[in-house]
């Protein structure tokens, strides 16, 4: 049963044509790889609107500037003012805090011209083999 709901949420939405993702490498259909963008490059990526029915993912590189819980999940940022600020909802941070380089990857969500929500996501330390600017 389990299975055939995820099958049919998966169908609702709109798989978008590779044109989309020209000239715009930080972004990715639903899971799958992309090459982070950096702070001072993912601006001149972003799309003006995506259709509702569909689901990008993005990935962004960067210097953490806020790592917080509530308790159920953990809410991470990168890129600071007067940038695009890019915030992160995941499960858990790992052992990442403010200062660090990390790489974020999630579904995409533009809240409005200067903040991108990525839910879900995932957090993860930078490191030389994501193809991410340092």
């Amino acid at each position: 049963m389990g299975l055939a709901l995820v099958t049919g949420q998966a169908l609702a939405q709109s798989l978008l044509p590779d044109s989309f993702f020209a000239g715009r490498p930080a972004f990715s259909h639903p899971e799958q790889p992309a090459k982070p963008a950096s702070c001072e490059s993912i601006a001149a990526q972003l799309p003006d609107s995506i259709p509702a029915d569909s689901r990008v993912d993005m990935a962004i590189a960067g210097t953490v500037s806020l790592v917080r819980t509530d308790g159920a999940l953990w809410y991470v940022a990168v890129c600071a003012d007067p940038g695009v600020r890019v915030l992160c909802v995941t499960y858990g941070a790992g052992d990442l805090k403010p200062g660090d380089k990390a790489v974020l990857r999630g579904g995409y969500n533009r809240q409005d011209g200067r903040h991108i929500l990525l839910d879900p996501c995932l957090a993860s330390p930078w490191n030389d083999g994501d193809g991410a600017e340092p």
